[in-house]
Order: C-alpha cells, then sequence, then structure tokens
C-alpha cells in the first residue's frame, strides 16, 4: 500500500476507533462529540456511511457473537439519534405551503429501526431538500395518503429485516405527474421481487442522490 493510500486509510479509521472505544466504555460526552465531529467534518451522509454505519455494526456483531453489550446499542443509538435531530432544522414545505413538494421517508409496515431515515433526513435537509419524516411502522395506507396530501413526487421506504420487506405493496403507491420516485433501502428488501420501477439504494449517500435528483 502506497504511502497516501495508507494516511487515507488510518484517517478514516481514527474517528471509527474513537466513537466505538467511547461506545464500548458507555462514555456518552465522548460519543456525543465524536459523533457530532464526524457530521461536521464529513457533512451527514459521508459521515453515516463512513463513520456511524461500521460501529454499529461492529458493536451488533459483537451482540451477535456474545449476547452481550445490548446497553451499548441503546446508548449509542439514542446518542446518534440526538446528535442527527440536532443538525436537522425544521421542514419548511408542509400541505398548502409554499415551495416544492416535500420528499417523504417512512420506515415499511411493521419495521421498527428509523435511526437510517433521521439519517437521511439530515441529509436531505443539509442539501436543502424538504422531507416529511414519517418514522418507524407506517402502515401502507397512512403512506399513501401522506403521498396525496403534500402532492409529493419522491418517497423513500427504509426495511431493516426480511419480514418486514414484502415488496408487493409498493405497486399500490399513488400515481402522481410526474411519475413518483420509489426509493427504498435496508436489507430487509430482496431485489429481485421489487417492481421495475422502485429503485434499491445500499448507502444515505446513494439515497441522497436519487432523491435529490427526483426533487430537482
Amino acid at each position: 500500500m502506497d504511502a497516501p493510500a495508507a494516511e487515507r486509510d488510518a484517517a478514516l479509521a481514527a474517528p471509527v476507533n474513537g466513537l466505538a472505544d467511547a461506545a464500548m466504555a458507555l462514555d456518552e460526552f465522548t460519543m456525543a462529540g465524536a459523533v457530532e465531529s464526524a457530521l461536521r467534518a464529513e457533512g451527514v451522509a459521508a459521515a453515516w456511511d463512513t463513520v456511524l454505519v461500521p460501529v454499529l455494526v461492529g458493536i451488533g456483531r459483537k451482540h451477535e457473537a456474545t449476547g452481550r453489550y445490548v446497553e451499548v446499542e441503546h446508548l449509542l443509538s439514542a446518542v446518534v439519534s440526538r446528535c442527527l435531530v440536532a443538525v436537522t432544522p425544521p421542514a419548511v414545505a408542509f400541505p398548502g405551503g409554499h415551495g416544492r413538494s416535500p420528499v417523504v421517508l417512512a420506515c415499511a409496515p411493521d419495521e421498527q429501526h428509523s435511526l437510517p431515515l433521521l439519517a437521511l433526513a439530515a441529509a436531505l435537509a443539509e442539501a436543502g431538500v424538504p422531507r416529511l419524516m414519517l418514522g418507524a411502522r407506517v402502515p401502507a395506507s397512512a403512506l399513501a395518503s401522506a403521498i396525496d396530501r403534500v402532492e409529493a413526487h419522491a418517497v423513500f421506504v427504509w426495511s431493516q429485516l426480511p419480514e418486514t420487506g414484502d415488496p408487493s405493496w409498493l405497486n399500490d403507491l399513488p400515481s402522481t405527474r410526474p411519475p413518483l420516485r420509489v426509493v427504498v433501502g435496508g436489507p430487509g428488501w430482496d431485489g429481485e421481487r421489487l417492481p421495475p420501477a422502485v429503485s434499491l439504494v445500499t448507502s444515505v449517500s446513494t439515497a441522497l442522490d436519487a432523491l435529490c435528483g427526483a426533487y430537482r
């Protein structure tokens, strides 16, 4: 490995290792500082993909291997949530308001893991794109109603688990003009079962690109 590549790898590893060490020590103050620093330095999408996800996944694997560290997972998720909310200003586009229709963000029905939606909401806000964050366990009918009410042209749906990744209802989302851009993310989706018009993304950065393109 050449020297510049080694330096880049070390620069990427430092914030990951620092946050992971603080999480394992249950050092909430240091954790918050590490998350805030990553968000400032990298921007929301890059910080989520390159710093926060590796730490969250790593601690999840520790739990799977040992049955321990549930408290670490919970504290880290809480700290990350607070930091993401802190950098996300209130949305400015609402039904009946001025400006372009917001991108609608929702978890699949019965899906409770909403942390990636918080990251995407913050990334969209950073990019100047209005969004409507519906959160966890959104029934298909409620998502369809929200799309109609805000006249949305783009929607993102997250599924963490295969049990929540049934794509059959995606075809029933409202028809819009221009056509509704449906983007999904998360390991719960089976890409081979998705409707042809639905885009599957693998990171917050690629979700951001797809949704910003649909918005603009």
